[in-house]
């Protein structure tokens, strides 16, 4: 990527008790601001064609939405307040709802602004627009009718992104990993996927956001934004998305940098015979796979190598993925929440970065998850676990860490809560295997420290050259990561001609 760009990781669509969801908007500005650049709290506001529902509970959209119009003026002080340049980028959104032209976001470059609504999104977007502000569509795969996108009335102008991935899981295609299933609204349509209306020609970038609504912004696993942006301010962020130097990741923060003949991630570039492109990766697991896909089918396909657990560790620079939680099983009827507190540190070597993969179940709204005192010799957190409301009944929690040092510089994991419990391994021994405790007898919680990673099987350059003899009309071109773990990244497209 351009030297001038930065990556950063963001929130643009989340939920908290200022509407129907749970959890305080004081915690949700909290929680943003210990593990993303930029957050936007987009709460429940206007459902124009909201049907009646069965026991009437279309109420609890009535209701939300008068408690979100009710603090508006809060949602606004908040988003100022919050903002510090560099550090942490706030912005206003708010969220409307369509049963016939589905889910938009809102979102406005500053942290004041007009609540504006309209009864079909031409409306929407026209109010909006004449804000300053620009509209992000979610969930678009749903059935049209059933809170599904109707591309035939999709405000182009306004919408320079659109949400590809969420809790509610991925609109790319109607096929692959990560299928809608969690809500009442269906399973993807094929009309309805952002492959579809790529295809009818179609332009805009791609971002992913949680949809929370336990108040976490940036949950693990229900979708990031990421953006390539000259600085962490509002005008560079803003900018970014308009421009759509932006791509979708369901959870790990996967580093992507895809450029077509010098062109960015969702950039135009004049129609050319040969296109070179080249995708740089930097993923937080193994690299199952980088495709690049031209007019959405895969042309090329490359990946990076396997390691075994008899593969030597020659020293350098690794990750390690420390994961905690379990816990009993449903069946055996013992729900509880475990606080967790405990210190990693690192012997003989360098930790260079930890980056946290924290999940919103259970909600707890005195509760957290935070990595502190964070430096070369280690790091201390706390954090809490349940297989209450764990998405995807995923009891865990985790940090990848990035380390350098020789086979023999040692990891140890150590904590007070849920019990105790201690893990001291070398870099070499991880690199053969895992590493795994109990805090207490059977039923118990735990901790796994998962097998060492290279830099050979976590990160990769790929070029290629794409030769068009005698094309007519426009291509684009994308790059679609996946990890072993399953945890993906879908690049923004770059167009040609």
């Amino acid at each position: 990527m351009n030297s001038d760009y930065q990556l950063y990781f963001g929130d643009l669509h989340n939920h908290c008790a200022v509407g129907y969801a749970k959890g305080s908007l004081e915690r949700a500005f909290e929680i943003a601001r210990e593990h993303l650049d930029f957050f936007a709290f987009t709460g429940h506001a206007h459902w124009p064609d909201m049907p009646t529902m069965p026991e009437d509970k279309h109420m609890k959209w009535v209701n939300g939405f008068e408690v979100h119009d009710r603090n508006w003026d809060v949602v606004q002080d908040l988003t100022a307040r919050a903002y510090e340049p560099g550090r942490f980028v706030t912005f206003l959104g708010y969220e409307w709802h369509s049963s016939e032209y589905g889910d938009y976001c809102a979102l406005y470059p500053g942290d004041s602004g007009e609540l504006v609504f309209g009864d079909t999104v031409e409306e929407l977007a026209a109010n909006v627009v004449s804000c300053g502000g620009i509209l992000i569509p979610h969930h678009a795969a749903y059935a049209r009718g059933w809170r599904g996108i109707d591309w035939e009335h999709f405000p182009a102008d306004a919408c320079p992104v659109v949400e590809t991935f969420s809790e509610h899981g991925c609109c790319m295609t109607d096929r692959g990993l990560h299928p809608m299933i969690r809500h009442s609204n269906g399973g993807r349509t094929t009309e309805g996927t952002v492959e579809r209306a790529l295809a009818t020609g179609l332009r805009f970038g791609l971002v992913a956001g949680t949809d929370d609504h336990f108040g976490y912004p940036g949950a693990y696993g229900e979708g990031l934004c990421a953006v390539w942006a000259a600085e962490a301010t509002r005008e560079a962020i803003w900018e970014a998305l308009k421009a759509r130097r932006t791509y979708a990741v369901t959870g790990d923060r996967i580093r992507l940098d895809f450029e077509l003949n010098g062109a960015l991630m969702g950039e135009e570039t004049p129609g050319s015979r040969e296109r070179n492109l080249r995708a740089r990766v930097e993923a937080m697991d193994e690299i199952a796979e980088v495709a690049v896909l031209r007019n959405g089918r895969v042309m090329h396909r490359t990946h990076a190598p396997s390691v075994l657990p008899d593969d030597p560790f020659e020293g350098g620079r690794c990750k390690l993925r420390v994961q905690w939680g379990w816990g009993p099983w449903a069946a055996l009827d013992m729900a509880r929440t475990a606080v967790w507190e405990g210190e990693i540190t690192v012997a003989g070597g360098r930790l260079v970065r930890a980056t946290p993969c924290f999940q919103s179940g259970p909600y707890e709204e005195h509760l957290r998850d935070r990595l502190a005192d964070i430096n070369e010799a280690g790091l201390s957190f706390e954090s809490y676990t349940s297989r209450k409301d764990a998405l995807g009944e995923d009891a865990t929690k985790a940090v990848v860490l990035e380390v350098d040092g020789d086979p023999d510089a040692r990891v140890t994991i150590a904590g007070r809560q849920p019990g105790e419990f201690r893990i001291e391994r070398t870099l070499g021994e991880l690199m053969s295997g895992t590493a795994s405790c109990f805090t207490g007898p059977f039923t118990s919680e735990s901790v796994l420290v998962h097998r060492l990673l290279t830099p050979d099987s976590y990160a990769l350059e790929s070029d290629w050259t794409d030769v068009r003899e005698g094309a007519s009309g426009s291509d684009y071109y994308m790059v679609r990561v996946t990890q072993a773990n399953g945890h993906m990244a879908w690049s923004s497209p770059i167009w040609v001609g």
